[in-house]
């Protein structure tokens, strides 16, 4: 089994402490596409998210945005669509301004929807959390892919089918671990 190549950790190991797994550790010479696969036979949920923090942060996001465009569920309300639109604009550009835009954006939405952790993931994945004026204030490693992982999660569990929700989410992430950002879509066909 070879390993992926738009993922630079070689350990499991490496993975599960961006996680913040302290305990039930893989084995230190347990590869990153090993433990994946174990944990995609044994618990298809906690493989997705395994494999968000594995990748990236930019193509956890880009993914997570990818995923969240084809979900299906609940028709979005003027806000989420409000917040999908700065989600989208933010992929297009990348810049502090377009960042807290996406996250101000969610701000009244529910903690519940994928929409509002998509942002959160946007604005933890760079530059600085503290208000615009202040000493920058850097966020926590893995954040990010944490939060991006959360949306791809919560997508699955309003589609209707999680499960064929989730397998297909990690198809795709094994497509982005494997040929990077340009494995998914960006812009306008993401969120």
């Amino acid at each position: 089994m070879s390993e992926w190549r738009s993922i630079h950790l070689t350990q499991a190991r490496q993975v599960a402490a961006l996680m913040g797994v302290t305990h039930g550790l893989p084995a230190p010479e347990m590869s990153v596409r090993a433990r994946y696969e174990a944990l995609k036979a044994a618990d298809p949920v906690q493989a997705l998210t395994f494999l968000a923090h594995a990748l990236p942060r930019f193509e956890a996001i880009l993914w997570a945005a990818s995923m969240l465009a084809q979900a299906h569920g609940p028709a979005p309300s003027r806000e989420q669509h409000a917040t999908r639109a700065a989600i989208r604009h933010w992929l297009d550009q990348q810049d502090d301004t377009a960042r807290r835009a996406a996250y101000d954006s969610a701000q009244p939405l529910a903690r519940d929807l994928p929409e509002r952790s998509l942002a959160g993931a946007i604005f933890y994945g760079g530059g600085s959390i503290a208000p615009l004026n202040a000493s920058p204030v850097l966020p926590v490693p893995g954040l990010a892919n944490r939060l991006a992982a959360l949306a791809v999660i919560e997508a699955a569990y309003r589609s209707g089918d999680a499960p064929a929700f989730i397998a297909d989410a990690l198809d795709q992430a094994e497509v982005v671990a494997d040929h990077g950002a340009a494995g998914q879509s960006t812009g306008r066909n993401a969120a």
